[in-house]
């Protein structure tokens, strides 16, 4: 009768140190909060998708973690995977360890191990740099820094590029004229 007399002691004791651990760390949070007067809205494994002007989804955004402050326009993502749902040649998919979306996503921002692979059969590619600008809708990237890029077993290294992933066009920047491939 004694054992169980203490276990609900104990039971009860754990139950309220908990509660009052709980409360007072949340506390801080909602101080915090307050001060700034800004809210804070973060979500893990984000989801944002993009259609084409039929309707149909043309793209996914994934990001393992997504912010964004009230009233503001930005959302800074950490883990951050494109997926474009077009045919078969045009088969992109693209990687980063940070991001950031811009205006209602028109701009969006990869940087950090940036990778572009197109998995298509018929046109394998893949490109890969540390920064890179990208219009999801509209299937353009660009960057000025240096990127790796293998079409067909052949490597190009080359400083900065533009390209219509869709069009499987690329532009090269260089410091005095601009090249192109097809």
């Amino acid at each position: 009768m004694f054992g169980f007399f203490f276990k609900l002691i104990m039971l009860v004791f754990l139950t309220t140190a908990s509660y009052l651990a709980y409360n007072s760390t949340n506390q801080i949070n909602i101080e915090s909060g307050i001060e700034s007067s800004e809210r804070i809205y973060s979500l893990k494994n984000a989801e944002f998708f993009g259609s084409d002007i039929t309707g149909d989804l043309s793209y996914k955004v994934f990001a393992k973690k997504a912010k964004t402050e009230q009233g503001n326009d930005l959302i800074i993502m950490d883990q951050v995977s494109l997926k474009y749902f077009s045919d078969e040649l045009n088969n992109w998919i693209i990687l980063s360890d940070k991001g950031e979306m811009f205006d209602g996503a028109k701009l969006l921002i990869l940087t950090g191990n940036v990778l572009i692979q197109n998995n298509s059969k018929i046109r394998p590619s893949k490109i890969e740099t540390e920064y890179v600008e990208i219009n999801p809708a509209k299937m353009t990237i660009a960057t000025n820094k240096p990127v790796k890029i293998t079409l067909n077993n052949n490597t190009i290294e080359a400083f900065g590029f533009n390209a219509v992933l869709e069009e499987d066009q690329i532009k090269f920047s260089t410091n005095r004229t601009a090249i192109t491939t097809e």
